[in-house]
């Protein structure tokens, strides 16, 4: 009897389309292996993935486990892979050279016979354009919509505007707070301060409160309070009404270049490269970086209490942490390891079983709930159902707990599945870039080797991701 690996894909664009979801995918690939009389090894699923790429951790671990089956089946060729380069690679450098044949539900194709194979390659071939084709088509017709002054903001609407019939249409509320952004960046306000200064006066956009500086950044840097939309080298002026005059959004440019010359590129950066990874080893609960003043501390959820729904133990006494000393720990382990790959050998000969189970269900259902109630507040107050201030202040405290929400969301990975050939090679690059590198580059090294790091009073646990 042969060993069926059955491999599901969908991109987020697929998800709700007949055919394409995972249930339906998974429902018929056992149908057919029933029909077969398959044995079903195991089930693979990369949700959300696109198919540009293998950066998938589903199809990692299917590359990783070949002795585990005889067959690979997929609905249709173009869930395994859109390219065309990816999909040889895979059936003839991955799946033959270790005797596992390669079905395609759809076409009705596989690789156990000549013509399949002819027919597989050729297929891959029409993947692969269709794919250009797409990309083609939607670029023109974003370049013809902006050629004839209509606006392609892929949902997005920029605070300031009402989006009507393809045009955008002054809002006089939120037109008049860009208005104020701009005058008190030229008046000699921070990004911080203005954002501030948004909230003291409980000014709400459509998508809540100025909770974070980088909305406020992204309205000063925005073309279309001049009237001008673009896409791609086509540019249109005069497409829509203007908010702020030319002549005052080239100032804050200027302005904008002065300061970035003066504090540096990176002067707002996220120094915050530990989150997402630490966790609380009284309560289960996470940590996260919170500044006061001049210092910087770790703190459990529970204990501080900042956050409601992230309350684990609300006795929680776990220690905080001072950030340099903290991060400084966690730097010296991470470099042992970058000095000695052999310890990483030794880690994953001594790896549990069973990895942590990932918290994101609950919090992603939080933030769910949260956007809920905002859409609902703004609904009362377009309808005068509710005053201003109270909207501001609801809508302040929800949209706060969503970013720090946010903010905790662990990386969806399967560390205990990366084939260890490749923690090696990570290792060794990460080695010749750590003592130099940025914080977005630390975070993103970090959230690859360490599956999370557990604080017990004084002690550090990092848990590898390998």
């Amino acid at each position: 009897m042969k060993r069926a690996a059955v491999y599901i894909r969908v991109s987020t664009q697929e998800q709700a389309q007949e055919g394409y979801s995972v249930g339906e995918q998974k429902e018929r690939l056992i149908a057919y292996c029933k029909a077969q009389d398959w044995l079903i090894a195991d089930i693979y699923v990369d949700g959300g993935y696109t198919g540009s790429n293998l950066k998938r951790p589903g199809i990692q671990k299917l590359m990783s486990e070949t002795d585990k089956f005889d067959v690979v089946l997929v609905y249709k060729l173009d869930r395994l892979s859109r390219s065309q380069r990816d999909t040889l690679y895979l059936i003839e450098e991955v799946f033959l050279p270790n005797k596992v044949d390669f079905v395609s539900m759809q076409e009705s194709f596989d690789t156990s016979s000549p013509f399949g194979k002819a027919m597989i390659g050729l297929l891959a071939v029409f993947a692969q354009l269709e794919r250009e084709q797409i990309k083609e088509r939607t670029k023109m017709g974003r370049i013809a919509r902006a050629k004839t002054g209509l606006y392609h903001g892929g949902g997005y609407i920029p605070i300031g505007y009402d989006y009507e019939d393809g045009k955008l249409i002054v809002n006089p509320y939120e037109a008049e707070q860009v208005r104020k952004i701009f005058e008190w960046y030229l008046a000699g306000d921070s990004l911080k301060t203005i954002t501030d200064r948004l909230q003291d006066q409980g000014c709400l956009n459509r998508y809540g409160s100025y909770s974070s500086w980088s909305s406020v950044r992204y309205i000063l840097e925005n073309e279309t309070y001049i009237g001008r939309i673009h896409f791609g080298d086509v540019r249109v002026d005069d497409a829509h009404e203007a908010i702020i005059s030319k002549e005052q959004f080239d100032a804050v440019q200027i302005l904008r270049a002065k300061r970035r010359e003066q504090y540096g590129a990176n002067a707002f950066q996220s120094k915050h490269w530990l989150t997402g990874v630490l966790f609380c080893g009284c309560c289960g609960g996470r940590y996260y970086l919170r500044n006061s003043g001049r210092y910087s501390y770790y703190s459990c959820y529970s204990r501080s209490k900042q956050i409601k729904s992230m309350i684990k133990d609300p006795n929680c006494k776990n220690k905080h942490w001072k950030g340099p000393e903290l991060e400084a720990k966690v730097d010296a382990q991470i470099r042992e390891l970058l000095r000695s790959p052999e310890m990483a050998a030794e880690i994953a000969a001594h790896k549990p079983v069973t990895a942590p189970a990932p918290e994101n269900t609950s919090i992603e259902k939080r933030i769910r709930e949260i956007d809920r109630q905002i859409n609902k507040l703004m609904g009362l107050y377009q309808n005068d159902e509710i005053p201003t201030e109270l909207l501001g202040e609801n809508i302040n405290k929800l949209y706060n707990e969503k970013t720090a929400l946010q903010s905790t969301l662990a990386p969806v990975e399967e560390p205990t599945d990366t084939p260890f050939d490749l923690v090696q090679e990570l290792i060794a690059d990460a080695a010749q870039v750590w003592d130099f590198a940025d914080e977005a580059q630390r975070r993103r090294i970090t959230q690859s080797l360490i599956s999370r790091i557990v604080l017990t009073d004084d002690d550090v646990k990092i848990e590898w991701a390998f």
